[in-house]
């Protein structure tokens, strides 16, 4: 919100939707349109918008984009980043500029998505569309422990089975909730895991089978909710959270950390850990969330007349974030950094990751009149030169990039390859062919999108940096982090990680891509993998 001299801007009158394109399946709109009235005029169409978070009612297009919002589905089907064509921008200087997925050079659409209004002023979109499943069938699963319930969301993973959406809440959660009204959630479970699996009649029907069986083999409880009435009541408590949480009266904070889905569990013990040792301050600390892409929610209750509650609040927050970060974690996975989290920027990256952000924010808004205070912090004395970055940065903006032929595109000569089955990651060294990686990958018995069947001969860090076309489109969409050289000094820094979800920051490792190395060459790279279904 605006302090001293600044001024909000208000974009809700920008509520038009310009076009909806069936045949192409795609929607054009203003920012200003709520999520939820997108949906209603896309129902007759047989369409939907895909980012559903659960304040679609409340939140636009433009919000879901300059956050990057994912909700229930977004295991399945992605976040906001994933369904963005284009974005008509106004820039700080005055001048606008439309950003295209499919523009060549750095992803720079990319960067703007999830840049929390800081860079640009985004007025109108082209949206990918999707077609509403035939059929959607909800299951839920109750756990005597967090490591069972994670384990068996891995297990139902490594099946090849994607649900549409994974959701999860502790026990905590479930008592609490309990509290106002009947959720029919099973008192005695330490965690339940509520599973929607959707596509054609016979997809479903194979996939609920699935489902099911690996349910029931850890399990001390399974239900299953095929009509419509029925997944609504399975469902209600986990959407109606929020409503709760207000309900109470209580004092609560909502927090946000990611880690990779197969660390859950200890990241469950940490966020029960905290509670413990802040029960003086505290009422209790309930857990709810996307278990299939580890974004978890812990939301803490206190009384708001308790002198202990705010100092033991900012504690338990804090332990929480660490905890996050300890194990591979983000400090946020879709609700931002805003000003709340500035402070553990620099716990989440290093100097010179920070510095090449700054960059990022001062190529696109030099006089830093856009969301002034938001996201970064103040400047260390840690943090190098990266006038050359920030440069590059510049000059993909005015589209006169012109990357040096002679740069290198990788760096280390790292050539290991890494398969987390648990998280269904992919940890390659840049150096790495793609005959490397592919062998591997059949090994597994897994895919990944982002690597070529090819050309094979090539490194896949080659591949990354001079991608077009469909190679492009397919890296964008599955490429989750980058040990990567910045520009001035070579120096080393990573931007994303193997979480599925991170909204901590700019999304540097994107301007990397189609970038030839005018940004610094890449070392190690991270993907998103999938199970083939061919390979046994």
């Amino acid at each position: 919100m605006p302090d001293g001299g600044r001024v909000l801007l208000d974009l809700s009158g920008l509520n038009r939707i310009l076009d909806i394109d069936v045949e192409n399946r795609c929607a054009r709109v203003e920012t200003g349109v709520i999520n939820s009235d997108l949906q209603e005029a896309l129902a007759p169409y047989g369409l939907c918008f895909s980012p559903d978070p659960v304040s679609a009612h409340l939140v636009t297009v433009g919000g879901n984009i300059i956050e990057n919002a994912g909700g229930p589905h977004a295991l399945k089907y992605g976040v906001t980043y994933n369904h963005v064509l284009s974005a008509d921008v106004a820039l700080p200087d005055g001048t606008t500029a439309t950003f295209r997925a499919d523009d060549e050079g750095p992803d720079l659409l990319g960067v703007l998505i999830g840049s929390e209004g800081t860079l640009g002023i985004v007025t109108a979109a082209t949206v990918a569309l999707r077609p509403v499943a035939e059929v959607t069938h909800s299951l839920m699963g109750a756990f005597a422990s967090a490591r069972e319930a994670a384990d068996t969301i891995a297990a139902i993973i490594a099946t090849g089975v994607v649900p549409a959406a994974v959701e999860w809440l502790d026990r905590a959660g479930i008592a609490g909730l309990q509290q106002f009204y009947d959720t029919g959630y099973p008192l005695d479970a330490d965690s339940i895991v509520l599973i929607d699996v959707d596509g054609s009649t016979a997809e479903v029907a194979r996939d609920q089978a699935i489902v099911e069986r690996v349910l029931r083999e850890h399990a001390t409880e399974v239900r299953i909710a095929e009509e419509q009435a029925d997944r609504d009541a399975l469902w209600y408590g986990r959407l109606n959270a929020p409503n709760s949480v207000v309900a109470s009266g209580k004092g609560f904070f909502i927090g946000d950390v990611t880690v990779p889905r197969d660390r859950i569990p200890e990241m469950q013990e940490a966020i029960g850990a905290t509670a413990a040792r802040h029960a003086d301050g505290l009422l209790f600390i309930a857990v709810c969330g996307h278990a299939g892409d580890g974004d978890l929610h812990p939301t803490t209750f206190y009384d708001k007349d308790n002198p202990l509650a705010a100092s033991a609040l900012q504690a338990a927050n804090n332990e929480i974030i660490e905890a996050a970060l300890a194990l591979g974690g983000t400090i946020t996975g879709e609700h931002g950094v805003g000003t709340e989290k500035i402070a553990f920027m620099p716990r989440r990256f290093t100097p010179v990751e920070i510095a090449a952000q700054r960059s990022i924010k001062t190529a696109f808004d030099p006089l830093g009149i856009l969301n002034p205070g938001v996201m970064l912090p103040e400047p260390s004395p840690d943090e190098p030169d990266t006038r050359a970055f920030g440069a590059a940065v510049g000059d993909a903006l005015a589209g006169r990039l012109t990357p040096d032929p002679d740069a290198p595109l990788t760096a280390g000569e790292n050539t290991d390859v890494t398969v987390n089955l648990g998280n269904l990651s992919l940890v390659v060294g840049a150096d790495a062919t793609l005959a490397q990686i592919n062998a591997h990958l059949a090994e597994h018995g897994v895919y990944c999108a982002a690597v070529p069947t090819t050309g094979t001969e090539r490194r896949i860090g080659e591949v990354v940096a001079t991608a077009t076309g469909t190679e492009r489109d397919h890296i964008r969409h599955a490429l989750l982090g980058a040990d990567v050289t910045v520009l001035d000094g070579d120096a080393p820094a990573r931007f994303g990680a193997e979480t599925m979800k991170d909204v901590a920051g700019y999304d540097t490792k994107l301007l990397y891509i189609s970038a030839r190395g005018a940004f610094g060459a890449l070392r190690t790279l991270i993907f998103k993998i999938g199970v083939d279904l061919n390979n046994g």
